[in-house]
């Protein structure tokens, strides 16, 4: 039996998707009893499939980019001899008498960044697996690690086979594709992992969450805060989620005497640790961010436009736009609280 790069590359996804599915179906994630190292063999499967998918790429450009060393005499003795066949250097270093030394994971997404471009938060999301992958296979993974980042960068991870990957992995010639007897299983896992990523996120803030709620149970007791809304003929209205932590939460401002209706609803964005609150959760307009790891810091933690910020597709955004906006003063930080809510709101009304 020979495995190729590719090939060898899909069973590890293969195994990747089965451990981590059966990590989601586990009712208690952090019971070692129950969760045998799902996650961490999840981890190690998908690291493995996108190294080998990237010496894929790699090799696809030049054999000679996946190799570490190319003063290696053995290798310049296999391009020698490679003269004569049609085998491949790949086919070559399948055999066993043949021990030449690949790039590592670092710096073969460094050169899948470079040739294909990838943007900061592709980068970002292959540097971030092979970190995980390094702390699981070294150190473990324990409760107070934050288990729900763990599932946003495999989530990540796996968005990127279907986005990048799947792409540039397409065959030359016409036949099937190769990933495509597994692309169906990823999207079907991604839209369970997607759900269980965002409740242990909400899970995890909900303290956070709680305190946020308050400040806009508040105002709705606030009667100085009524009246003033009152005088310009607005009433101040509020939805929250079910749950006292939940993450869902909008605020309604209604003048019927000019029929005038706004509703700011959360949009939360949990790789961000941030929620955003927007007109529409398309676009925007975004009037103000939370940014949640700031805040579980007691750091200013509520970045506020100056004016409302229309922004096409902000939720698949890969990075924290609204602080290149601060650093251009198109929004400025400060503390959440109910003196800073009620400033936010008599600025949309104005």
């Amino acid at each position: 039996m020979k495995l190729n790069l590719l090939e060898n590359g899909i069973d590890s996804l293969k195994f990747g998707i089965e451990f981590y599915d059966k990590y989601l179906r586990i009712n208690d994630k952090y019971d070692t009893y129950t969760n045998p190292g799902y996650l961490k063999m999840a981890v190690i499967c998908f690291h493995n499939c996108l190294e080998l998918f990237s010496k894929k790429l790699l090799s696809n450009e030049n054999e000679l980019l996946i190799y570490k060393e190319l003063t290696n005499t053995m290798l310049l003795n296999l391009l020698k001899d490679k003269k004569s066949t049609d085998m491949s250097l790949e086919d070559y270093m399948i055999f066993d008498k043949f021990n030449i030394l690949t790039i590592d994971y670092t710096e073969c997404i460094k050169r899948v960044g470079i040739i294909f471009n990838l943007s900061k938060g592709q980068v970002q999301t292959l540097e971030s697996m092979g970190q995980l992958r390094n702390k699981v296979t070294h150190f473990g993974l324990d409760k107070t690690m934050d288990f729900h980042e763990v599932m946003i960068a495999i989530n990540r991870a796996l968005a990127l086979i279907i986005d990048f990957y799947y792409e540039y992995l397409k065959p030359t010639v016409n036949i099937k594709h190769p990933l495509d007897s597994v692309y169906g299983d990823i999207l079907d896992l991604m839209e369970i992992a997607e759900i269980e990523e965002f409740e242990y996120w909400n899970e995890y803030f909900e303290h956070e969450f709680r305190e946020i709620r308050s400040i806009f149970y508040s105002l709705d007791e606030n009667e100085e805060f009524r009246t003033a809304l009152s005088e310009k003929g607005y009433i101040y209205e509020i939805e929250l989620g079910r749950y006292s932590h939940s993450a869902n939460i909008s605020f309604s401002l209604f003048n019927e005497q000019e029929n005038l209706y706004r509703e700011i609803g959360s949009a939360n964005i949990p790789k961000f640790n941030s929620t955003l609150f927007a007109g529409s959760l398309r676009n925007g307009p975004i009037h103000f961010v939370i940014d949640l790891s700031k805040k579980i810091l007691g750091e200013k933690d509520c970045y506020i436009y100056h004016e409302p910020k229309e922004h096409d597709g902000f939720e698949s955004e890969e990075y924290k736009f609204w602080e290149d906006d601060m650093l251009k003063k198109k929004c400025y930080r400060s503390y959440f609280n109910e003196e800073v809510l009620i400033k936010i709101i008599k600025k949309i009304i104005s």
